[in-house]
């Protein structure tokens, strides 16, 4: 009886875990997530949402205001699938690629994975979430 009690606490620790990260990666409505990796792009921004999907964004020209617009298909190269979640409490499944989270909080979230090309060279990925007021 012991052994079920113990199975059913880590069950529900780890549920409530996963729960606790995804909420921190979904952003209010007026707030995004800016992206900056240290082996490639930076400039963008994100929002992850509730149901699973993810959405692009430029900030807006300084002659057109402050603010985001959507940026998802760019013409030619048309995004499929958009999706994201959390495994094992410390991946972060972004589309098709794996990230290890190392720190994630309501204000930054750190990711890492290893170079696609360069099977040993860690890339970092920083997420700082920004207000669009």
């Amino acid at each position: 009886m012991n052994k079920i009690l113990i199975l059913v606490f880590f069950l529900l620790a780890s549920c409530s875990k996963k729960n606790e990260l995804e909420n921190i990666f979904t952003c209010d409505k007026n707030e995004y997530w800016s992206y900056k990796n240290n082996c490639g792009s930076y400039g963008i921004y994100f929002k992850f949402n509730i149901d699973g999907s993810h959405d692009k964004y430029l900030s807006k020209p300084i002659d057109e205001g402050k603010g985001f617009d959507l940026f998802n298909n760019d013409g030619d190269l048309i995004s499929g699938l958009r999706t994201w979640s959390i495994k094992n409490d410390s991946i972060f499944v972004w589309d098709k690629g794996e990230y290890k989270i190392e720190i994630c909080n309501e204000n930054i979230i750190i990711l890492t994975y290893y170079h696609y090309k360069e099977k040993n060279k860690k890339c970092t990925v920083v997420l700082k979430k920004v207000l669009d007021k």
